[in-house]
């Protein structure tokens, strides 16, 4: 099981890649006009799917880098239960992915809304001051 569990991994990320690349090109149009209503209900329902899939991903590999350690050697059978959990959401995607979002992590992050959007922007913002930063070239920091 060692090597099942990052394959797994591995091939979900690219799965979500590629669903996301798929679902972010706008529909074609008939005969060269504006993709029809049809098409931009479905286009907004998959994008929700894939929003709930990578939010699900997310949370599972924050999980994994938090508690992995410590719950696989209480838990017996956990690496095999991992690798089933990862096979479901393979499997059932988007249809997998928004029960799990919407009946537990919604729940569970609700009530911190108003305290993690501030935290959230002010990590975007310093990310932003930092990449600004690395864009100064060097050789013009050290010769002043």
């Amino acid at each position: 099981m060692p090597l099942v569990v990052p394959a797994l991994r591995l091939f979900m990320v690219f799965m979500n890649v590629y669903d996301t690349y798929k679902t972010l090109k706008i529909p074609p149009g008939r005969k060269g006009g504006p993709p029809s209503i049809k098409a931009m209900t479905q286009r907004k329902r998959d994008l929700k799917g894939c929003l709930a899939v990578w939010v699900v991903w997310c949370c599972l590999a924050a999980y994994e880098r938090t508690f992995d350690r410590f719950v696989s050697f209480i838990v017996p059978f956990y690496s095999e239960i991992k690798s089933v959990t990862l096979l479901f959401l393979l499997l059932t995607r988007a249809k997998g992915a928004e029960p799990l979002y919407l009946h537990i992590l919604r729940p569970l992050i609700k009530p911190y809304v108003d305290t993690l959007d501030p935290l959230l922007d002010l990590a975007r913002d310093i990310g932003d001051f930092l990449f600004a930063l690395s864009q100064v070239p060097l050789n013009y920091v050290l010769s002043l």
